[in-house]
């Protein structure tokens, strides 16, 4: 694992932290400001609790199971395990600019992998940019 496992380590710890969403779009539809402004997301290690009442109004909690920094564009899967599609593996595309800010796509229904960092209509996918909160 060697080299491998640390790159691992080393692309988690980025998440680590509390983030807010600062632009979102759905099916190539732009997420209401109202609503982006009321999402929230919380990385604990390999966990994390998402805030986002345009998906749930419930806390969408889960598990990191993988993240391969060596594919491009860089993967990163999770397992729900609360909120819609509880159970179900996605597998995200995601992108880091800075340390502070990253791109996330993802399929809420786990059935596809976006491939680039945009939504089409009927596609269901969802593309967040998420901003660190500073302490």
């Amino acid at each position: 694992m060697g080299v491998f496992a640390e790159n691992v380590d080393a692309e988690l710890n980025k998440f680590q932290g509390t983030w807010i969403l600062v632009s979102g779009e759905r099916e190539g539809k732009k997420i209401a400001d109202e609503h982006v402004s009321k999402n929230k997301i919380i990385y604990q290690g390999n966990q994390g609790q998402l805030t986002s009442p345009h998906q749930s109004n419930e806390t969408i909690v889960f598990d990191i199971i993988k993240i391969d920094p060596m594919k491009s564009p860089k993967e990163f899967n999770l397992i729900r395990k609360t909120g819609p599609s509880a159970g179900k593996t996605i597998t995200a595309i995601y992108e880091f600019d800075g340390n502070d800010q990253f791109k996330f796509a993802f399929d809420p229904a786990g059935v596809t992998t976006p491939k680039e960092f945009a939504t089409k209509e009927g596609s269901g996918h969802i593309l967040h940019t998420w901003k660190r909160v500073k302490p």
